[in-house]
């Protein structure tokens, strides 16, 4: 029934009933009884126009992408909330390995401004939310296939509507930790900066809140905005992404690079 409402909201914001019962091939009575079901468990919504029509919620919308992960044997069980961003929320998984995964939430009052940032919306004037969120997830699953493993990022295990399974990273943000070398931590991340560039990509949203210190080093994360060097604000992206990381360790640690030398190390070590 979920997926019936999900295929219907692709031409339809309010999905009506009888829609919901050609997609379904459910007769009226169990679509209707079904529905008021789905309403008391809170996973849809309705609204009465001239019409009475239905909408599935984000929480409809995970059930759906984690029944598809377990139907790929991709993911075992789910844990709890392991993080919280702008767009997204991630939680705790168990797979082949431990698991992260991100639920794309690209919702109503946010979506006219995601539009505007998203390179692959721009061409999508009329784009139901809960489709907003999975190009978002599917947006940044083919950015992070693209960079794994060369650049240091999360392993990406798999994409399901707005869903993004990936590698679990046993360690804390950057900003939450104390480097010990911290002119080495700043060069290691700009090496990965320049590998990402020597592949196409600029991060686009790189600050110290996506940047993880694994044991084997940092490794970034978080890649929806993530746009290729072929941009036309591809050198102030990347100026803006370099200058983040810059001036936090400025801050912390009392370290001045100029903006110069940090893009001339990433470009060498793009190269290299």
């Amino acid at each position: 029934m979920l997926g019936a409402i999900e295929v219907g909201m692709r031409t339809h914001e309010w999905v009506p009933t009888f829609v919901i019962s050609q997609i379904s091939s459910l007769s009226a009575s169990k679509v209707e009884y079904r529905l008021q079901h789905l309403f008391e468990q809170k996973l849809v919504v309705r609204e009465t126009l001239h019409y009475l029509g239905y909408q599935i919620n984000f929480d409809a919308y995970d059930l759906l992408a984690l029944s598809d992960f377990v139907k790929r044997n991709s993911v075992n069980s789910i844990s709890d909330e392991i993080g919280v961003g702008k767009e997204s929320v991630v939680y705790g998984a168990l797979g082949e390995i431990p698991l992260a995964i991100k639920f794309h939430r690209q919702g109503r009052t946010s979506f006219k401004h995601v539009r505007r940032l998203r390179d692959h919306l721009t061409d999508k004037p009329k784009v139901p939310w809960l489709y907003a969120a999975a190009l978002a997830a599917r947006h940044e699953h083919l950015v992070m296939k693209k960079l794994y493993p060369q650049v240091s990022i999360p392993r990406p295990v798999g994409v399901s509507r707005h869903a993004l399974a990936m590698e679990f990273i046993d360690g804390p943000q950057l900003n939450k930790i104390t480097l010990s070398d911290p002119e080495e931590g700043l060069n290691m991340i700009l090496d990965e900066v320049g590998r990402a560039l020597n592949l196409g990509i600029i991060h686009s949203d790189l600050s110290e809140f996506n940047i993880m210190i694994a044991e084997s080093g940092p490794k970034i994360i978080d890649w929806p905005q993530a746009v290729e060097v072929t941009h036309p604000h591809a050198q102030e992206l990347l100026e803006r992404d370099i200058g983040n990381v810059l001036r936090f360790f400025e801050r912390k640690y009392r370290m001045e690079t100029s903006l110069e030398e940090a893009l001339l190390r990433a470009r060498e070590a793009g190269r290299s």
